[in-house]
């Protein structure tokens, strides 16, 4: 059990998708309507604000759209220091927020990435990605 703060689901598709990523298939929102995806999940399509969707499992690559290293990250997360976190948009379109696992120095835009689900738990959903080469 860690002591890193998890998000809290108001909804039942948001405990849906949070259950979904601590068994890790992290998953994007595919709208029947209008064929976009997004994330997060939302209960209404972001384009066309059908509430017609389902979740759709994501390959977990995608390419670094922008990124910062945090030198000093709160105390929680002190031992991840230096935290490197990025906006990677997935080959499924949609953009997401993670860490990346790396040397701050090897980053950069337009970098390949690929989404680490091997310690995704109930204790941890924490998005962690590695670069590929």
């Amino acid at each position: 059990m860690t002591n890193r703060p998890m998000p809290s689901a108001t909804t039942d598709h948001e405990r849906q998708y949070w259950q979904r990523v601590a068994d890790g298939d992290v998953c994007i929102v595919r709208c029947h309507a209008c064929g976009s995806a997004s994330h997060p999940p939302r209960r209404y399509c972001p384009v066309c604000y059908s509430d017609d969707w389902t979740f759709e499992s994501i390959t977990g690559t995608g390419t670094v759209y922008g990124h910062t290293c945090i030198h000093r990250p709160t105390r929680t997360f002190e031992a991840d220091a230096p935290l490197v976190s990025a906006i990677v948009t997935l080959d499924e379109g949609p953009r997401l927020m993670g860490q990346v696992d790396c040397d701050p120095a090897a980053i950069e835009v337009g970098r390949r990435v690929c989404l680490d689900t091997s310690t995704l738990s109930s204790d941890d959903v924490r998005l962690v990605f590695e670069l590929q080469e």
